[in-house]
C-alpha cells in the first residue's frame, strides 16, 4: 500500500514529505524505499547483444600482422596439435589423407588473440578440428581439440572443463578484462569449439518475424549474482541447437549447456477463421 501511494506521488510530480505528527497514519509507519542494484557480471544499462554471427576469414583474406604471427608460431601450433593426436605433417597426396587448412575467427572482445579454426576432411563422416589461440603480445599458445576423425575427444569441447579453463584464462589475458558484449562473448566461446553459430535474435518488428521461431538471445541474471547467456544457432541447412553459458558474479565461465533447440512453430488450425471486423454484440 505504501509503495503504491510512493509511485503515485512521484508520477505526479508531488514533492515528498515528511508526515508530521498531527497526520493520522493509524500506526503505519512510512520508511524510504531502498533499491537494491541487481548483481549481474555484465552491465544491464549497455545495449549489447545485437552481434548475430562472427566474420571468418581465409588465410588470404587476413590482415598482413596476423598472417606473419602465425608463421611465427607454426612450429608450436604443430608441436601442440601432436600431442593432441593432431599431426598437422600426415596430410596431403603422399599421406592419402587430406590437407589441413585453417581460417580465422575474429572475436572482437579477444583483441589480444588470434583465434584459428584447423580443419582436415578425409571424406563424408570423417572430419578432424581443433582451434589454436596465439596470444598477440607473446605467450602461451593453446590448442584445443574439437573433433578427431568426426569424433569428440573426451567429453564434448562445447562444454568440457579444459575448453572452459582456456576461455577464462583468455579473459584474464585481455587488457579490458571481461567484455559487456555478453552475445558477442558467447559467439567467441562457440568459435574455440570449432563452430560457425548465427545466433538468432529479437525481430524488431512483428513483419520481420519467421517460422520455425528460435528463442531470441537473452541473459538471464541471477539475484545472487552471476548471469545466464542464452541463444540459439539459427545456421540455415543444419540442426538448431542452444547454447547456455553460466557466469559468475566476478566474470567467470562456470558451465556451458549445448543441445537441442525449443522452436516455436506455425500450424494451421481446424477452426473455421472469423472475420472481426464482421462481429458485435
Amino acid at each position: 500500500m505504501l509503495l503504491g501511494l510512493s509511485a503515485l506521488a512521484a508520477a505526479a510530480g508531488a514533492p515528498a514529505q515528511t508526515p508530521s505528527a498531527a497526520d493520522d497514519l493509524h500506526g503505519l509507519k512510512i520508511e524510504h524505499l531502498r533499491v537494491q542494484p541487481t548483481p549481474s557480471p555484465f552491465p544491464l544499462n549497455v545495449r549489447t547483444g545485437r552481434r548475430q554471427e562472427l566474420e571468418f576469414r581465409s588465410v588470404e583474406a587476413m590482415t598482413q600482422a596476423d598472417r606473419d604471427l602465425v608463421a611465427a608460431n607454426e612450429d608450436e601450433i604443430a608441436r601442440r596439435a601432436d600431442l593432441q593426436g593432431f599431426h598437422l605433417d600426415d596430410s596431403g597426396r603422399d599421406s592419402g589423407r587430406g590437407a589441413w587448412g585453417y581460417e580465422q575467427a575474429v572475436c572482437p572482445v579477444f583483441p589480444d588473440h588470434v583465434i584459428l579454426e584447423y580443419s582436415r576432411q578425409n571424406g563424408a563422416g570423417d572430419v578432424s578440428l581443433f582451434t589454436a589461440v596465439i596470444p598477440r603480445g607473446g605467450g602461451h599458445v593453446r590448442v584445443i581439440p574439437a573433433r578427431r576423425r568426426s569424433y569428440s575427444l573426451w567429453t564434448p569441447s562445447a562444454s568440457n572443463a579444459l575448453t572452459l579453463n582456456d576461455f577464462n584464462h583468455m579473459v584474464k589475458e585481455s587488457r579490458d578484462g571481461l567484455s559487456p558484449d555478453w552475445l558477442t562473448l558467447g559467439l567467441c566461446y562457440t568459435a574455440l569449439t570449432g563452430g560457425h553459430v548465427r545466433a538468432g535474435l529479437k525481430a524488431n518488428s512483428a513483419a520481420e518475424e519467421h517460422f520455425p521461431l528460435a528463442a531470441p538471445a537473452m541473459i538471464v541474471v541471477s539475484r545472487k549474482g552471476g548471469a545466464e547467456v542464452r541463444f540459439s544457432d539459427t545456421t540455415p541447412d543444419t540442426r538448431e541447437m542452444t547454447w547456455v553459458l553460466e557466469f559468475a558474479q566476478n566474470g567467470r565461465l562456470l558451465k556451458v549447456r549445448h543441445g537441442d533447440a525449443r522452436e516455436l512453430v506455425e500450424r494451421p488450425t481446424k477452426e473455421s477463421a472469423v472475420d472481426l471486423g464482421k462481429t458485435g454484440n
